[in-house]
């Protein structure tokens, strides 16, 4: 393998890696904390839907959090639509 391939792999490995941590910041972080920012009184919100992408860069602890809270800011969704 000739140096030139080996700093392309390397390249690519790392974009790959940058992109993965761009991500999991977006939709783990800052996306997640937007969503709690405000409970909707409409239960059925974009905001209150599963977010699969996400769940998939969460390690189990991350994702059992995100469960929780996703259905109880869902209940509170809930009972503000009844008032």
């Amino acid at each position: 393998m000739t140096l030139k391939n080996r700093i392309q792999i390397a390249y690519h490995e790392t974009n790959q890696w940058i992109l993965y941590i761009v991500r999991r910041m977006w939709l783990v972080g800052i996306k997640n904390r937007w969503n709690k920012l405000y409970i909707r009184k409409d239960e059925f919100h974009s905001s209150l839907n599963l977010d699969g992408e996400a769940m998939g860069l969460m390690n189990e602890k991350e994702q059992e959090k995100y469960l929780t809270d996703l259905v109880r800011r869902r209940n509170i969704a809930h009972e503000r639509g009844l008032d």
